[in-house]
């Protein structure tokens, strides 16, 4: 039962990281979208002026 347990540990140890480094690279991808989006928008103001 202890080999066991460890090894569930282990497992959900993995899985919330893994978990936890997706969420922040999904973030990180709409982080940069959003900057990406306001320095074209920025560019494409100046262009008009």
């Amino acid at each position: 039962m202890n080999g066991l347990a460890w090894i569930m540990l282990i497992l959900a140890a993995m899985i919330g990281a893994f978990l936890f480094v997706t969420i922040c690279a999904v973030l990180l991808v709409l982080l940069l979208a959003h900057v990406s989006d306001r320095l074209t928008r920025n560019d494409e103001h100046h262009q008009d002026s």
